[in-house]
């Protein structure tokens, strides 16, 4: 089965086309929806099965011409004039549970090239690489499963409606006094963050997630450009936090270590990390002076999170929705709404196993 779910023209809004002013005036709830509820459960029924290769699927679109960004002035058809024979997508990989704004702003940091080298030459490669480069495309991946924890407090189908509220807020809040990192709707603009979709992907492991978003940006090209269009370079950089750094270069997690690791840098995988708050500078340079890292340097980079946002978990967020607490700030609006509706992560969250029906 190959069925591609695509959301964008239900009355939430996706396409780039409607004026920012409508969707801002999108009511809170409208960006729930119970067709979520049949993409998961077509998801899990038919990609989610052990013998299942890693595969990625596409929920929704809010740009119609993903993962070529489309912008005012383009032709009617959809197709960019000349589009780069290289796509560049900033990926979003989480658990969301619930998604928040640090999820947000990693996306956001990505867009306006609010980087750092990671240390030494080979980190100032990666580091003009990026500046020079920028973000073609935006992705937001729920994972059916993860490496390390298992699934409690929400249901998949309830992550994927509020990754769908934490996109919208990304591409359609305009309100620049929140907590956005760009200053003016040209900065915006130039960030492509309007080019923006949300899915699943069914495996754990990032190198078989990064072979998996390659053969998504394959598919996708060449439903836009022709079956005979010739397939691009897909350059997929991974934002992800410093614990998780740390598990990705953990030899525990490969069947093959380190050919695992060169498979998913010769893939064109990236890095994009940004370190815990508070985290001792020494430590982070100890980390990277390892010499098992040294030829990885090149293809990682950080991210400089504001100190707004740094502070920002999901755990912190059940926390604060169980005792009522102001961390309950640290999440959009409209998916604080959803939560409050569904009555999310009211127990102890020592005791968080029962997954609430949607």
């Amino acid at each position: 089965m190959d069925k591609e779910f695509n959301l964008q023209d239900r009355a939430a809004g996706g396409s780039w086309g409607l004026k920012h002013t409508e969707l801002e005036s999108m009511s809170m709830m409208q960006c729930d929806t119970p067709e979520y509820d049949e993409f998961v459960k077509d998801f899990m029924k038919n990609y989610a099965t052990g013998d299942a290769k890693p595969i990625v699927r596409l929920a929704r679109r809010f740009c119609d011409t993903w993962p070529i960004p489309k912008h005012e002035g383009d032709n009617s058809s959809g197709r960019p004039a000349s589009p780069s024979n290289t796509v560049r997508v900033g990926v979003m990989d989480s658990s969301f549970n619930p998604p928040h704004y640090c999820h947000g702003a990693y996306m956001e940091c990505l867009g306006i090239m609010k980087l750092m080298p990671a240390v030494g030459a080979r980190g100032q490669k990666a580091w003009e690489e990026a500046q020079v480069l920028g973000i073609d495309a935006y992705l937001l991946l729920l994972g059916s499963e993860n490496a390390d924890k298992k699934r409690t407090g929400s249901g998949l189908e309830q992550r994927m409606r509020m990754v769908d509220m934490l996109a919208t807020t990304v591409v359609s809040d305009m309100t620049t006094d929140t907590w956005h990192l760009w200053k003016n709707r040209d900065q915006f603009d130039a960030t492509n963050l309007h080019n923006m979709a949300i899915g699943m992907t069914n495996t754990p492991r990032f190198v078989d997630k990064c072979r998996a978003v390659t053969d998504l940006v394959h598919r996708e090209w060449a439903r836009h450009m022709g079956p005979d269009a010739e397939s691009p370079r897909v350059l997929s950089y991974f934002a992800m936090g410093w614990d998780t750094l740390i598990r990705f270069f953990d030899p525990k997690y490969y069947k093959e270590y380190p050919q695992e690791l060169d498979e998913f840098f010769a893939n064109g995988g990236r890095i994009a990390y940004s370190r815990r708050q508070g985290f001792p500078d020494a430590e982070v340079n100890a980390f990277f002076e390892r010499p098992e890292l040294a030829s990885y340097l090149e293809y990682i980079f950080e991210l400089k999170l504001p100190k707004r946002v740094k502070h920002i978990s999901s755990s912190s967020v059940r926390l604060a929705v169980r005792d009522s607490t102001q961390g309950v700030r640290d999440i959009p609006p409209r998916i604080l709404e959803f939560v409050n509706n569904f009555q999310l992560y009211r127990q102890d969250p020592s005791d968080l196993s029962q997954v609430h029906p949607a």
